[in-house]
């Protein structure tokens, strides 16, 4: 267990630092836990039917156990750390190095992320990445191109 009062100072740059080996390890509750009882994550760029945001510690978990993915993370590796004037924030740029579980395939992903922290805990985080690479790692782009084809009344 955390000691309390060393997790109230924990700035933006050690959460992210404690952040990272909980994504490589899937362990989503464990990443669930660091938010504050209010926090706020959210998917700017989630393609429909994802949410784009969530709010409230126990709704980030939900959200996050329930996430079923193939995409294994081997490697997190920092393209670039911004430290900005406000010292409980940080943007972060990393590029995520792993595999397509169901199908072998090796992938490199940009993730660009926005995190803010209060009181030893992420008050937000914002993900930011691209769903049209996801699909295609997935396989899945041909079909939904073809999809949205299909709905096109012309």
């Amino acid at each position: 267990m955390t000691d309390p009062a060393k997790a109230s100072s924990l700035g933006a740059r050690e959460m992210l630092e404690r952040v990272v080996p909980l994504l490589l390890s899937k362990d989503l509750n464990g990443f669930a836990d660091l938010f504050a009882e209010d926090g706020v994550f959210e998917l700017p760029f989630a393609p429909p039917g994802v949410p784009r945001h969530i709010q409230g510690r126990e709704e980030i978990r939900a959200y996050l156990t329930a996430v079923d993915t193939p995409l294994v993370f081997k490697e997190l590796r920092p393209v670039a750390i911004y430290e900005i004037t406000e010292p409980e924030a940080i943007i972060a740029e990393y590029d995520a190095h792993g595999e397509v579980s169901t199908i072998g395939r090796p992938f490199t992903v940009r993730y660009l992320w926005v995190l803010r922290v209060s009181g030893g805990e992420i008050v937000s985080w914002r993900d930011y990445w691209s769903p049209l690479e996801l699909f295609e790692l997935l396989g899945v782009l041909p079909d939904l191109a073809s999809q949205l084809n299909d709905d096109d009344p012309a």
